[in-house]
């Protein structure tokens, strides 16, 4: 009986924090052709407390059924801006991809090459090297590296919130992850300091969800000095 009940509860966590998708088509803004996807159709504040959190990424962008892969003409994107191509972006797509061999890479590859193809800024790509890092694991560290000079720069533009003070959290994460422990203490003190208003026009220091994974990692940090 009581392992009966430890596979019920098993089983009722995971559902609890599952996610749900829907097949969908849309239309491929390259050949203009139907392009099967799959959308959101369901999930949870769970999602805040994965893994991907310490890269400040969230489902469904670490899920690869949101790379939106059009396989006929080659065009693949995050379904969060699959349409959003001007006319230019659209001509330069097509370029590549008429003289790309059909299986160039692998999907997030052609991916990358082909956001390098869009009109995205310096915000983009900060974000896009953490997904990156999350995704390659053998890679990690280098798409880490990639982001850290974006993000600081990233940071200077940004008003205090909740988004500036994820970005401190990351950027302390980052140096941590590459063996900088000064400047993870640096970033994550600064995290910590931000002072802003909330929707609620209350003052605000910091962020209770980032700083349990502040603390976390100074946790960690602290039990892996010699």
């Amino acid at each position: 009986m009581k392992a009966l009940l430890i596979v019920v509860l098993l089983i009722f966590s995971a559902t609890c924090q599952s996610t749900t998708w829907a097949p969908s088509t849309v239309t491929d803004p390259i050949s203009g052709k139907q392009c099967h996807v799959y959308k959101v159709a369901s999930y949870g504040s769970y999602i805040y407390q994965w893994e991907s959190k310490f890269d400040g990424v969230y489902w469904p962008n670490t899920d690869a059924r949101w790379r939106w892969d059009c396989r006929e003409s080659g065009y693949i994107s995050f379904g969060s801006d699959f349409s959003d191509l001007t006319e230019e972006e659209v001509e330069r797509i097509s370029a590549f991809l008429s003289n790309t061999p059909s299986r160039y890479g692998g999907q997030f590859e052609r991916m990358e090459a082909i956001y390098k193809l869009r009109n995205k800024d310096d915000k983009f790509w900060a974000w896009f090297y953490r997904v990156k890092a999350y995704w390659h694991h053998s890679q990690a560290d280098v798409a880490r590296r990639e982001s850290i000079p974006l993000l600081e720069s990233h940071t200077e533009m940004l008003a205090p919130g909740f988004e500036l003070i994820q970005a401190y959290f990351v950027l302390g994460e980052y140096y941590r992850r590459i063996n900088d422990a000064a400047r993870a203490e640096e970033n994550f003190a600064l995290a910590r300091s931000v002072q802003w208003i909330d929707g609620d026009g209350l003052h605000q220091t910091g962020s209770e969800y980032i700083e349990e994974l502040i603390q976390e990692r100074l946790d960690l940090m602290q039990r892996q000095l010699p």
